[in-house]
């Protein structure tokens, strides 16, 4: 069992790569104007205050996606914007959990999420897609 000060520099490290991992790549494209076509309709929930409602998959959203999928770090789509999840839903859950499981432009291996099974990857992703709360 982790004491409290253990536990509080894994958090602190866990944060740090966090920061570090969404901090790759190229910084996310904003619309200029109403006219632009990457223009999109707010959200129903904001992806910063969007959360699964199972107990035990939200722990697992906030401890390895919340950091990018809530603001867009790194070019992260947002947790529940469907617009910009489209692209990617469109290739199947399958070519998603291989992404997910090997890494992907900015995204580390696996989320940050190492003791993940498929059928957590899989709920996260269809979550953070939209495709289920």
């Amino acid at each position: 069992m982790l004491s409290n000060k253990a536990f509080l520099i894994l958090a602190v490290l866990t944060g740090l790569f966090t920061l570090v991992a969404c901090s790759k790549g190229e910084p996310s494209r904003k619309a200029t104007s109403p006219d632009d076509s990457t223009t999109q309709a707010p959200q129903a929930i904001s992806s910063t205050k969007r959360m699964p409602s199972d107990p035990s998959l939200k722990s697992l959203y906030i401890q390895s996606c919340y950091g990018c999928h809530s603001s867009g770090a790194a070019g992260a789509p947002k947790s529940g914007n469907k617009e910009q999840w489209a692209s990617r839903t469109q290739k199947g859950l399958d070519t998603l959990l291989a992404n997910t499981k090997n890494g992907l432009n900015s995204m580390p291996p696996k989320g940050m999420c190492m003791n993940c099974s498929d059928d957590d990857f899989r709920a996260l992703i269809l979550f953070l897609s939209g495709e289920a709360e």
